[in-house]
């Protein structure tokens, strides 16, 4: 069926985009915060001049008559300080002020800043300065001190100016560097900065992320959700495979993806089903082996073949580490029989065909016998379960899709994007290809319902039988190395 032309991004969308780009680029949060803290403090710890503050108080006293019968000489003297102080920036910015301070310092130049403010309910006045040298400081207040009243005098005639507090040579600055608060603002700024990075990848991304996007960009039935199940590695080192013992949420969904490809083959005489996907990762090895064990559960007999001759994986997913024949023995040596290939997995109800893997691009499905190969494995089996190559990598999967009875394609979410995924279908529609449905695998726990028959809220993460995409590729010789599964655990049932 054709695709469907792209939809724009819903919001809903754009949510689940961020919320997994946080999930997968988090690292990069925490290196942010930690790479700005520190850089912080060092910058911080290298700028940092410590300041000294030289101080004196006055009083100021009106020249208001204390006999005054309402007694108000009080609120003067208050009022008088306050018009000090409102003063003193303007006195100070006079050219008056400036050569007379001038003339009283040692140096010959002003090296500070001066302030002047009042102690609230009181005539007092609290004259300042501060400098980068405890000295200049000093040296600084004193000269104001001197020039300060006679300037006053100029300007207001009815306020007199007494020294309380004298000033003196200040021993420690009054600033502090503060490491801790230093790098808890440069980690802000880092979050900030490794958040807008985040929020910014996630609606950048064009990835499939949930089982609506992908039916809205396909024309094809989304057949079943497979959970994301975290599995914890082995000490053995031995190959783990996701099954339908690991969740009862898997269990569930492939005894409904078994139902539902049995209900598509029921009218054909062959049973022939093909698992294939957009890239290598998205776990169409892993689908195909547990839908052949949910058939040979069912009381079938069943046998999976491994059409994927660059990267045989099915037997090393068994837990068979021995080398044996293989399809590509089979098209080697039109002399071998198929039947000849057939191993038998450790409880030896499922039969299996995997072997070696080969590097040489020459070697293709398209091959006179391959008809003649899986119209034996039909006779003599009641379902051949084929494991194909990824349909954009290589054309195999596309040859191999004229043997098969029923199709269906692997998605992963939030892996390919979706122009790749609509690429890969539209190639095999173009090859007259009917897709049966599609398996949407990986379906994280925050994706609580997908409406098609399915409810999770369980994990799913493992190797679907690639260890790295680049590697791969290179057997193929294209390039898709930014798409290298994981080194992902996958156990046995």
């Amino acid at each position: 069926m054709e695709p469907k032309a792209q939809d724009p991004i819903k919001v809903i969308n754009v949510m689940i985009r961020v919320k997994n780009a946080f999930f997968q680029l988090w690292p990069v949060l925490m290196i942010a915060v930690i790479v700005c803290s520190a850089f912080s403090v060092i910058r911080g710890k290298q700028s940092f001049v410590p300041m000294y503050e030289a101080k004196a108080i006055f009083t100021v006293e009106s020249t208001y008559d204390p006999e005054d019968v309402f007694g108000a000489s009080a609120y003067y003297d208050q009022y008088a300080a306050q018009e000090v102080a409102a003063a003193f920036p303007y006195i100070l910015d006079t050219d008056m002020m400036d050569d007379r301070v001038v003339e009283e310092l040692p140096k010959g130049y002003a090296n500070g800043y001066p302030n002047a403010e009042t102690v609230a309910d009181t005539n007092m006045l609290v004259l300042t300065v501060q400098s980068t040298d405890p000295q200049d400081a000093y040296d600084y207040l004193v000269a104001i001190i001197e020039c300060y009243p006679a300037v006053l005098e100029m300007i207001m005639d009815d306020a007199i100016i007494k020294v309380m507090t004298p000033p003196s040579v200040p021993t420690a600055p009054y600033n502090s560097f503060s490491p801790l608060g230093t790098a808890v603002k440069g980690g802000a700024v880092g979050a900030l900065a490794a958040l807008a990075f985040i929020f910014a990848c996630g609606l950048l991304t064009r990835t499939v992320q949930t089982a609506d996007e992908l039916k809205s960009a396909i024309n094809l039935p989304i057949l079943v959700a497979l959970p994301k199940v975290n599995l914890k590695k082995r000490r053995t080192g031995t190959p783990l495979m996701v099954s339908a013992g690991s969740d009862p949420n898997m269990a569930e969904s492939l005894r409904g993806l078994r139902l539902k490809v049995k209900k598509l083959l029921e009218d054909k005489d062959r049973k022939t089903v093909l698992v294939t996907s957009t890239l290598a990762g998205e776990g169409k090895s892993t689908v195909a082996l547990n839908l052949a064990k949910s058939l040979v559960r069912d009381g079938h007999k069943v046998v999976i073949l491994d059409a994927d001759l660059r990267s045989q994986s099915i037997a090393r997913m068994l837990g068979d580490m021995a080398v044996g024949n293989s399809l590509l023995d089979c098209l080697k040596d039109p002399e071998l029989s198929i039947l000849d290939c057939v191993r038998t997995d450790k409880t030896g109800a499922l039969h299996f065909i995997s072997g070696r893997s080969t590097d040489k691009r020459h070697y293709s499905i398209e091959h006179r016998s391959m008809h003649k190969i899986i119209d034996t494995l039909a006779a003599e089996y009641d379902y051949v379960v084929i494991d194909t190559p990824p349909s954009e990598v290589v054309s195999d999967a596309t040859a191999l899709c004229r043997y098969a009875d029923c199709v269906l394609y692997v998605v992963k979410q939030d892996y390919a994007k979706r122009s790749q995924v609509i690429n890969a279908i539209t190639t095999l529609h173009q090859k007259d290809v009917k897709i049966a449905g599609c398996v949407f695998n990986g379906v994280p726990q925050f994706h609580r319902q997908y409406g098609y028959g399915y409810r999770s809220s369980y994990g799913y993460g493992y190797d679907y039988g690639y260890r790295k995409y680049s590697g791969y590729g290179s057997k193929y010789g294209y390039g898709y190395s930014k798409y290298a599964s994981k080194k992902e655990t996958e156990t046995e049932e």
